[in-house]
């Protein structure tokens, strides 16, 4: 997102509009609205638990009232702490016999604003512990300050608030949370800024640039360089959080909390990361969760929370909960069997195992040389590298821009399969397709993937039947009748044809020239004409359909992503049958 450009640049006290979504979702929050207090009608028969800060940092706090978590929670405006009055107004919303837990993030401001307010709630007559909450280790050294409060502060909340769910008292609630605080670690790293509503023009890292240990109201961080690769990444944060320090003979929990920035599948897979790396070292994991804690408004960055755990908050971490932001456990425990994960992944051999496959091609004859199939997938391979960034940007432009990425993605697949499986011995026509279309299955998503697929397998299925081969040039016109085989197929299950600014306003005239008698050349130039011919298209189909009309006005029209990648194929394949090579052959 680019920083500064929201849709709430101009809505009049968004913290206020926000607290009045989360009373709209949960009829058992009210709102004290002009002290932005929200808090959570219930059973008052046990300790409270309030907590609180500046806004931004969603679903801290809003998210974690209810059962087993929060009581109460203070919003302040975005990254700024809430003054004395609101807090103070917080520990009064509810009666509170057993006393109440105060949980703050160690900030100067929220600690005097949050201190102020207990120690006026104390002359009242009210009990008020407060702990806070400092467990970011990458600003250790200033005694004076200490660490800053991170995405720990919700462990915090999940095992406080389900010791004070089980009737304990104010000390006992008290001390389970501070041990908690004090048995934890958490660091960060981010690629750039948050963007801030209603703030002017941000400043922004470079593009090559990420920052490890930038706080979560964009404070600067204690170390930029140039991104290294994701398994790095990882490994540099658990470097702050210094784990080969940490006692390895404790089961641990840890939080993969996004920033607020990423995508979910990228946060997978740095947390897929994060747990291998700790298993590796011999890590005891009894919990994991992974989703956005605390986030720093959109940050594109991510931290990770250790948590040392004993019997006690263990249990207590496990406890049901009906705080909406905090992932309940929905699976069964191990029952006290260890377990890695790699064990329970299934292996595709053993399947293979279970259930084998003879495939007995029809065609022996009709086998391709090495040397030539190899030259063929190397220009093939070359011109879809060349062509993938247009195609990229062109599909970003009018789509998703995953069309160059995914064809790209497919090719090598296909390229390293076929070399593998021809490295020893020629292939006849039907196994080199048969690998083409397994390949193109098991490698491509998304729909240009799945079009492939079905083409493949049609062509294919077509080659493998039977035929008299008695003609020397009959495998040339077999290809070219599997070839729109395949596409009379495919016609059977989608409805894009020519016109429709799709692959096929270059698949169906490549094929339609070819089986007609045409040469490679002649048919390769009638998919690049009509590749070319959806630049003046309306697009009906698929994502690009819901683009308006004037993205695609751009450059004299935009052409369509899809057929320029059948375009590039069919461009390699005939630079590669006029290679040397080849001919010689």
């Amino acid at each position: 997102m680019t920083l500064g450009k929201h849709f709430v640049n101009a809505v009049e006290d968004p913290v206020g509009q926000a607290l009045k979504s989360f009373l709209r979702q949960d009829r058992s929050l009210r709102l004290i609205e002009s002290q932005r207090v929200l808090y959570h009608q219930q059973n008052q028969q046990k300790v409270l638990l309030l907590s609180g800060g500046g806004s931004g940092h969603e679903p801290a706090h809003a998210g974690y009232l209810g059962g087993g978590m929060l009581d109460v929670c203070v919003s302040g405006d975005i990254f700024a702490s809430p003054s004395a009055s609101q807090v103070l107004a917080g520990l009064k919303a509810l009666k509170s016999p057993k006393g109440i837990l105060m949980i703050v993030k160690n900030y100067t401001g929220d600690k005097l604003n949050f201190g102020l307010a207990a120690e006026k709630a104390k002359s009242e007559g009210l009990e008020v512990n407060v702990v806070f909450v400092g467990d970011d280790v990458s600003v250790e050294g200033n005694e004076l300050v200490g660490r800053r409060g991170l995405a720990g502060v919700a462990f915090v909340h999940k095992i406080a608030g389900a010791m004070a769910s089980r009737g304990s008292s104010l000390e006992e609630v008290t001390q389970v949370a501070q041990s908690v605080s004090d048995r934890m670690v958490t660091a960060g790293v981010s690629l750039d800024r948050c963007s801030v509503p209603k703030r002017g023009k941000q400043e922004s890292l470079p593009f090559n640039l990420l920052e490890y240990g930038m706080g979560i109201h964009n404070e600067p961080g204690t170390r930029r360089e140039k991104i290294p690769s994701m398994p790095s990444t990882v490994a540099n944060v658990l470097e702050i959080l210094k784990i080969s320090e940490l006692d390895k003979g404790k089961p641990i929990a840890t939080m993969i909390n996004n920033l607020g920035g990423l995508s979910i599948l990228e946060l997978h897979i740095i947390a897929n990361e994060v747990m291998g790396q700790l298993e590796a070292v011999g890590f005891d994991i009894r919990r994991t969760l992974v989703g956005t804690f605390v986030s720093s408004l959109n940050g594109p960055g991510f931290s990770v929370t250790i948590l040392e755990l004993d019997p006690l908050t263990e249990s207590l971490l496990n406890d049901q909960t009906t705080a909406p932001a905090w992932p309940n456990i929905t699976g069964s425990p191990a029952l006290g069997i260890a377990e890695n994960t790699n064990q329970r992944l299934v292996n595709d051999s053993v399947l293979a195992k279970a259930s084998p496959i003879h495939i007995e091609y029809a065609i022996q004859e009709d086998l391709i040389g090495t040397e030539i199939l190899h030259t063929l997938l190397g220009f093939v391979l070359k011109s879809v590298v060349t062509d993938e960034p247009m195609i990229t940007r062109y599909d970003t432009i009018a789509g998703d821009g995953d069309c160059g990425e995914t064809l790209l993605k497919g090719v090598k697949s296909v390229c390293a399969a076929l070399l593998q499986t021809s490295s020893e011995a020629p292939m006849d026509i039907v196994s080199i397709f048969r690998v083409i279309s397994n390949t193109i299955e098991s490698s491509m998503g998304g729909t240009s993937g799945a079009i492939y697929a079905i083409f493949f397998n049609a062509v294919t299925n077509h080659l493998s039947s039977p035929f008299d081969g008695s003609d020397p040039g009959f495998l040339s016109m077999r290809i070219r009748l599997a070839l729109n085989s395949g596409v009379a197929q495919l016609c059977r299950y989608t409805s894009a044809r020519k016109g429709h600014k799709t692959l096929m306003d270059a698949l169906i005239p490549f094929t339609e020239a070819f089986a007609s008698g045409s040469s490679l050349e002649a048919a390769v130039m009638e998919a690049r004409n009509g590749a070319e011919a959806t630049r003046k298209l309306d697009a009906v189909l698929g994502r690009a359909s819901y683009v308006g009309k004037e993205i695609f006005e751009v450059e004299g029209g935009i052409p369509d992503p899809g057929a320029m990648g059948v375009v590039s194929v069919l461009q390699g394949i005939l630079e590669g049958l006029k290679d040397e090579r080849i001919i010689s052959q």
